[in-house]
């Protein structure tokens, strides 16, 4: 029997090669100034100053290129990001992933693909047992890659990881070309790219399998910028059209990379004279910018016309006043610099709430540590770099669009996931301020190599915290222990596990933290029935109706228990029910057939199961039951094709010999 559970959506020991030999001599052989003042006027040997553009290198360079290869350094990235990401393989699906893959029947179909262009992430969802209202992101290449990726590999955890994880070591890759174009150096490329591949906060991007649309955007928004930053120095307009097109694609994988032309402007600045006024700098930056804006255009009337609008607001925020939103903001900033500063410990949830008051300490202190950095950067704005200018702009652009805290529940204002993109511009200004030290090489290397295996050691270990729905919400419980969401997460998966006892005290808790919450009381009801207390169950599942009569979840459910007593014509009313309000139920429909089967009913059972399998035809239950009823109605040839049919499914180990037994004892009565 089918019973529905609502998950909701609030939402150490590594070695590496850093230390080698040849890149310490690498770090030697580079002596300059990066993203510090300005280099003064030094004569070169031939009398005229020295070159005043980004990532300007000493008479070493030369010697660096030699010891540090393309080839040197891609084995380096590349083999140090597989390995602290080799122990996510083995994760299983978590979060969304439960219902965004295995739980979307969508996927199951190559048409899917064509039809994520003109639907939402979550189209899948409507009409299923749920309570929660999903966001509607308009994000097709998402939803094609899941498309793709269910036709490879079905429900195997591990290559859906391995996808992930070639994802990102490509998005890393890139990274490395776009930041050696803009230093035009390959050790400050190298460090930065080891520190992005490595870095803690891509966890949740890279491990959890559906983080990747952060990821996915990078595979094209990194190519759109080394595209523009050549087409704007070679003047080849076919750069132009990929970066344009590029910059398209991203934004069909996330809407985040729209804001890509704030740091085209930012290179523009750096590149021009500094004696050019603003206005100027301006007139000659906003023609380049054209093109994009017209994709961006073209992106915005397409997401409008599928989705009715432009942006969303979560049901939670009619009940948060705007300054409340606005007074957060600092918060939120200062929270995620502190993440991408010093990565450890990390969480899926931290305990976040809206800052309602001026005195409040999450309020004064990062407002006053932000309004202290935007002081500095003005006073110091003649005399810092470009590499600066453009490493902040990395870092802002994509950040300000997750600043719209409107469109989030209050839990899940500060996510780790929308540090992807920004962090690229963070591992650039510590690669270069780490080359600050390069006149003192044995320094600068053993500090990007203590950066290294830091952040490769915590990646690791925070691997492990998104390996399984156990391990992500024990971590989540133990940031917010005072929400129940977490509680009942946590329940939740326990209740998966069959480890029914943890379950019910999980639940119990967020029952007592939240009494009146009717899909925290109907999932206790599961827990209950799952440790024998049937009567309690009943009782409680009685008592989510009473507060939410609309929860179909909940009247599943009791059909179910119903079920269970016996009491089959009280059941049947509980699973009719849900299908008048959505007809579209499996679940609801799949207990009504069982039921019907149950009273001896099996020409309508059988009619039941035929219109499941018409909605989901893999389904190896109703496919058995199909076959049980056909067997009870006589037709033992078709009970016989039925069960093989349910066989060639993978199945739990126990329904499998049941199923073999019960195939047996047919086969032996034709």
């Amino acid at each position: 029997m089918w019973t529905s559970t609502t998950t909701r959506r609030c939402h150490i020991e590594v070695r590496t090669a850093c230390g080698s030999r040849w890149l310490i001599e690498a770090l030697r052989a580079v002596s300059y100034q990066a993203l510090g003042l300005t280099m003064k006027k030094a004569q070169t040997q031939s009398g005229k100053p020295a070159p005043t553009s980004t990532g300007v290198m000493n008479k070493n360079v030369s010697a660096m290129n030699d010891l540090l290869s393309d080839r040197r350094a891609l084995f380096l990235i590349i083999a140090s990001t597989v390995l602290v990401y080799a122990n996510s393989l083995s994760g299983a699906f978590v979060f969304d992933d439960t219902k965004q893959i295995a739980g979307n029947p969508a996927l199951r179909s190559w048409g899917n693909i064509a039809r994520a262009f003109t639907s939402d992430v979550w189209a899948f969802q409507r009409g299923m047992l749920t309570r929660d209202i999903p966001p509607p992101y308009y994000r097709p290449l998402f939803t094609a890659y899941l498309t793709v990726n269910y036709q490879l590999f079905g429900l195997w955890e591990p290559g859906w990881h391995l996808m992930n994880l070639l994802v990102h070591t490509g998005a890393t890759v890139a990274i490395y070309f776009l930041l050696k174009r803009l230093s035009g150096d390959r050790v400050i490329a190298t460090i930065a790219a080891l520190i992005f591949g490595l870095h803690p906060a891509h966890v949740e991007s890279v491990s959890w399998i559906s983080g990747i649309p952060d990821p996915l955007a990078a595979l094209f928004f990194v190519p759109s910028l080394i595209w523009y930053v050549r087409y704007r120095t070679e003047g080849e307009k076919k750069f132009l059209v990929a970066s344009v097109i590029a910059y398209g694609l991203s934004a069909l994988c996330k809407e985040t990379p729209l804001a890509l032309p704030l740091v085209f402007i930012a290179w523009e600045f750096a590149r021009a004279q500094p004696k050019r006024s603003f206005n100027t700098k301006m007139r000659e930056t906003i023609p380049q910018l054209i093109p994009y804006a017209l994709m961006a255009g073209a992106y915005l009337g397409l997401r409008f016309s599928v989705l009715g609008r432009i942006s969303w607001k979560h049901p939670f925020m009619a009940q948060v006043p705007d300054y409340a939103i606005w007074m957060t903001v600092p918060y939120v900033v200062v929270s995620y610099f502190r993440h991408l500063i010093a990565p450890f410990y990390l969480s899926l949830i931290y305990g976040t709430s809206f800052v309602t008051s001026a005195t409040d300490p999450r309020f004064l202190v990062p407002t006053v540590i932000l309004l202290f950095v935007a002081v500095l950067l003005g006073v110091y704005r003649k005399k810092l770099s470009g590499d600066l200018w453009i490493a902040l702009a990395l870092i802002v652009a994509p950040l300000l669009p997750v600043l719209n805290l409107r469109v989030f529940h209050f839990e899940y204002i500060v996510q780790d996931r929308y540090l992807y993109l920004p962090s690229i511009g963070f591992c650039y200004l510590v690669a270069c301020l780490i080359m600050r030290w390069s006149r003192r090489p044995h320094l600068a290397a053993i500090l990007a190599g203590a950066i290294v295996i830091a952040f490769g050691a915590s990646t690791i270990a925070q691997n492990r915290v998104w390996h399984d729905a156990v391990a992500l919400w024990q971590r989540a419980v133990y940031y917010s222990p005072a929400s129940w969401s977490t509680h009942y997460n946590l329940g939740l998966a326990y209740l998966n596990l069959r480890q029914n006892d943890a379950a019910l005290a999980q639940l119990a808790e967020a029952k007592r933290l939240s009494p009146r919450e009717p899909t925290v009381l109907n999932n206790f009801a599961l827990a209950q029935n799952a440790v024998g207390q049937k009567a309690e169950a009943i009782a409680t599942v009685k008592q989510a109706l009473a507060i939410d009569p609309t929860l179909l979840e909940a009247h599943n459910n009791l059909g179910a228990f119903l079920f269970d007593q016996g009491s089959y014509a009280d059941a049947q009313r509980e699973f009719s029910a849900v299908l008048a309000r959505d007809p579209s139920s499996v679940s609801a429909r799949f207990n009504l057939g069982r039921t019907l089967a149950a009273m001896g009913q099996q020409t309508a059972a059988i009619k039941t199961f035929e219109e499941v399998l018409q909605l989901t035809p893999n389904d190896a239950e109703a496919h058995y039951q199909l076959g049980l009823s056909y067997a009870a109605s006589g037709r033992m040839n078709d009970a016989v094709s039925e069960i093989q049919r349910a066989l060639s499914f993978p199945n739990d180990a126990q329904i499998r010999r049941e199923m073999e037994t019960k195939l047996a004892e047919i086969q032996k009565t034709r």
